[in-house]
């Protein structure tokens, strides 16, 4: 291999490494800024419940809530596709009405067995009248696809809530939900969803997969190298 072969091939090694090594670091400053994020929201959902009285203005999501209002059993949203205690089934979502105002907060409030999690069981209906609720608000997500609607004769499930859908039902839809607390005898009258799990994410496992790819591509490097031979040097000319 010639000297300028060698000099390109080098630097080619060199770029590719530490293009590995700088995904490396990336991956662990995500790693790092979840950790925190996770913190910051456990310390959230540590504090006290905020007695939320209704208004344009949507409670913080990551913050526990308490309010008073009246559930409309007849405005609901069924997610399919779940599973609870390792049985299949759909998660229940109703509109809920604050007390003294004409904001509508929906809460998810429970959990309902269903063999092929899509088909629609009777459902048990919520507390009716008046009651105090407590929970979880978390963001209402804006899906690409509606929250992904099935209709199965006259019944209709979704994949997960939207906020265009729960718009179209209720136009003084906040931009949160309800995670409820509670058991079966509550006021939703189902077994609670567990909030979503805080974890690490595949972050760390990427950073190690990256710098395992830069100690691979400097290896190869080295192996190469080794494998051409010696340095060639051109013939000098005779005098």
């Amino acid at each position: 291999m010639s000297r300028t072969r060698r000099i390109a091939f080098t630097l080619l090694i060199i770029a590719l490494a530490t293009t590995a090594l700088l995904l490396c670091r990336w991956q662990l400053h995500r790693l790092t800024a979840r950790r925190s994020a996770n913190s910051t929201i456990l310390a959230a959902r540590a504090l006290p419940p905020l007695d939320y009285r209704g208004g344009a203005d949507a409670p913080v999501p990551g913050r526990r809530l308490r309010l008073r209002g009246t559930f409309d059993a007849t405005n609901q949203i069924l997610l399919r596709g779940r599973v609870h205690d390792a049985a299949p089934g759909l998660e229940v979502a109703t509109a809920f009405r604050v007390t003294g105002s004409e904001t509508v907060l929906w809460v998810l409030r429970g959990f309902v067995a269903s063999p092929d999690a899509a088909t629609i069981p009777e459902l048990p209906e919520p507390t009716a009248g008046e009651v105090t609720l407590t929970g979880l608000a978390l963001p209402v997500p804006t899906t690409t696809d509606a929250g992904q609607p099935l209709i199965r004769g006259r019944d209709t499930t979704w994949r997960r809530l939207d906020q265009g859908v729960l718009l179209h039902r209720n136009p003084t839809t906040l931009r949160v939900y309800l995670l409820l607390d509670g058991n079966p005898d509550g006021p939703g009258r189902l077994p609670a969803v567990d909030p979503p799990i805080l974890d690490d994410g595949p972050h760390l496992s990427y950073a190690l997969q990256w710098f395992g790819i830069a100690l691979a591509i400097v290896a190869f490097g080295i192996i190469a190298l080794r494998r051409a031979g010696p340095l060639s040097v051109p013939p000098r000319a005779a005098p």
